[in-house]
């Protein structure tokens, strides 16, 4: 599917501008108006620390390449004067709001539910107050009575974010939805090695040796050029073999996801890489992994293997492989991005991954939301199931 264009920017006019005290909020449901403002988002990305998934140009991409996001942004900014001060990609979409219930709504949602990567809140922080603006800002977005917010980072401004709304008790819900799981690069290839238990380190250099025979090889390319095009086609039509592809949430059956990852290929975010890692057993793709790196940072945005070898652990093998490609390049950190069976053994910390609700007006929606958080609740303090907090992305296990 050819990704969607912006041509010549019309003369649009701020959408909803309204005033907050000091500040000034905007919010921006027309692309070409999120694509005018460019070098600001920059600007606060730098300033609040925002992480690789809240980058203007990783956003533009994911609007630019899928009818569905440019149809429901809703991008909520707060200015201060001409400076933007406060920032968070956000969405209206009418969807499903409970895990149990076949109930849906409109809700207000960040643009990007991500499989993979996680959201931000941008916050400048020499701002007073901004948090709570933010809050009150969203909350004020007309024709929806809901919000979902997932998955929230702890970068940025997310964690002030979450406290602001929980002090305006519009909190309904609130909880870790997922774990992500970190590598420390030190020390390379061996230094990795040396951190892990004797079991998992002896398990990992025996599955390397098995795929460095004459049969295997490894490719790895991030440059924008046709080989590294069709080395992605390439990992996206084995995806149709893994058993994500049984149950339809494989990334190559998703034309806006084939077509929004050529384009992170072709222009990755300023000071950003994009890498493809595959491995071909007998000329065959096997197993694939897909890196961005920003900085010292590396995430590992996707891993797949043909389900037919599931038993070889090639899913496990090109996965470190791209750890210790990021390592030799210079990263210091990997982010698995989600605690799998893939990355539980061999990550070094674990950073939270919230899921908050957040009632915007009354109605079914935010009462159907907060029941099932008091039954949650009462389930976990029973101890009538017992669940563990863990990626969205499942894997069969490859130990």
């Amino acid at each position: 599917m050819a990704p969607f264009q912006l041509r010549k920017t019309p003369a649009v006019r701020p959408h909803g501008p309204t005033d907050y005290g000091r500040y000034r909020c905007e919010r921006i449901t027309d692309p070409f108006r999120f694509r005018d403002i460019a070098a600001d988002w920059g600007r606060l990305h730098r300033r609040s620390g925002g992480s690789v998934f809240s980058h203007h140009a990783l956003l533009m991409a994911k609007i630019e390449t899928s009818i569905e996001k440019r149809r429901a942004l809703c991008a909520v900014t707060l200015w201060d004067g001409d400076r933007l001060v406060g920032a968070a990609c956000l969405a209206r979409r009418r969807e499903r709001i409970a895990r149990k219930l076949r109930f849906q709504a409109m809700k207000l949602t960040f643009l990007d539910q991500f499989d993979v990567g996680w959201n931000d809140v941008l916050l400048d922080p020499d701002a007073e107050g901004l948090a709570d603006v933010m809050v009150r800002a969203s909350y004020d977005v007309p024709g929806v009575k809901i919000a979902d917010f997932f998955p929230l980072s702890p970068y940025a401004g997310g964690t002030a974010f979450r406290m602001a709304a929980r002090r305006t008790g519009r909190m309904l819900d609130e909880q870790v939805e997922m774990l992500s799981s970190t590598v420390d690069l030190e020390g390379g290839q061996e230094g990795i090695l040396a951190r892990r238990s004797k079991n998992t380190r002896t398990k990992l250099r025996q599955l390397m040796r098995r795929t460095e025979g004459p049969s295997f090889r490894y490719l790895r390319s991030g440059n924008d050029d046709a080989f590294t095009h069709e080395l992605l086609d390439e990992a996206l039509e084995m995806s149709f073999r893994s058993w994500k592809a049984d149950v339809g949430t494989n990334i190559g059956a998703r034309g806006d996801e084939r077509s929004y990852l050529h384009r992170l290929l072709a222009e990755p975010p300023e000071g950003c890489h994009f890498y493809v890692d595959l491995l071909r057993r007998d000329g065959e793709a096997v197993a694939f992994a897909l890196t961005l790196t920003d900085g010292k940072r590396a995430c590992g945005l996707i891993t797949d293997y043909d389900k037919a070898y599931q038993k070889e652990s090639y899913g496990r093998a090109v996965f470190m492989q791209s750890i210790y490609n990021a390592a030799a390049d210079g990263a210091e950190i990997f982010d698995t991005m989600r605690l799998t069976p893939l990355s539980e053994n061999i990550h070094d910390d674990l950073e939270d991954l919230w899921r908050c609700h957040l009632r915007l007006g009354y109605g079914l929606a935010p009462l159907v939301v907060r029941v099932e958080a008091l039954l949650r609740g009462l389930r976990d303090r029973t101890g009538l199931k017992s669940t563990r907090v863990h990626g969205r992305r499942k894997f069969q296990a490859q130990e």
